[in-house]
């Protein structure tokens, strides 16, 4: 695997965000909270047409956006990340394109919208959605958004990757002897390890481990240059990952993750 990048540090949940329009009780502020079940749900909108402005305060420095728990079936016929000093959209200083990423993936895995660029500083930044599905539903849904910088260690492949599909439905047996079950979501876990061959990597993972510890969830991109839907993954670690020198120079990181719903 190439191109493992951690999105862990998001600036999207400090920020005042303004919604084009929402639906009763699924407004834009539900983005911020760390469940994607928790969606923020457009209504009224004409032709799908929909805005998010993302506002900082002061200028911050974005190299990466990321979305997930979103509805769409196909690709939006516009979806773009601007960015720029003042919130007038006529002409923005930064507009970035997105490219769609099917939710469910081919494996019946959530997907996820993942881009990166070079670093832009402004203190808003803008959502711009026009999704048209169908004559009849014009309406659509997200569930998580992040914007931020990302962390992409030196030495950028992992090692001893370890992937299991976890199913936690309950199964109990009736009296007469039939399975009763409850199903419940699917989710995956991983275990991994990677390299890093500096003190000052070595530091940036200590800086992402003490500001996620195993309570706040993040975005890992496990192959990002390769399958950047696929196989980025939204959840927890599981145990304050370790680490210990393999030979003089290597720095051996062991991490345990676990996708989040």
């Amino acid at each position: 695997m190439t191109g493992l990048l951690f999105l862990y540090n998001n600036l999207f949940d400090l920020a005042t965000l303004t919604a084009s329009s929402a639906a009763t009780g699924y407004p834009a502020s539900n983005l911020q909270n760390p469940f994607r079940g928790k969606v923020w749900t457009t209504a009224g909108a004409t032709a799908g047409t929909a805005n998010l402005v993302i506002d900082h305060a002061t200028a911050k420095a974005v190299t990466v956006v990321a979305l997930i728990g979103y509805n769409w079936t196909s690709a939006p016929g516009t979806l773009k990340f601007q960015a720029n000093a003042t919130d007038s959209w006529g002409t923005p200083s930064f507009d970035q394109a997105l490219t769609f990423a099917a939710n469910p993936t081919a494996n019946g895995n959530p997907g996820v919208i993942v881009k990166t660029f070079a670093s832009q500083s402004y203190r808003y930044n803008r959502l711009n959605v026009v999704y048209s599905p169908g004559a009849v539903d014009t309406d659509w849904s997200l569930g998580r958004i992040f914007v931020g910088t990302y962390f992409q260690p030196t030495r950028s492949y992992v090692r001893e990757h370890e992937e299991d599909i976890v199913d936690p439905s309950f199964i109990s047996r009736t009296i007469g002897g039939q399975d009763h079950i409850d199903e419940i979501t699917k989710y995956r876990s991983m275990s991994f390890r990677c390299f890093v061959t500096t003190q000052a990597q070595k530091e940036l993972y200590q800086a992402m481990i003490n500001h996620v510890g195993v309570s706040k969830d993040l975005l890992i991109a496990f192959d990002y240059d390769n399958e950047p839907d696929e196989m980025t993954w939204y959840g927890k670690f599981t145990r304050i990952p370790g680490i210990k020198r393999d030979g003089l120079y290597l720095m051996d990181h062991s991490f345990s993750f676990q996708e989040s719903r």
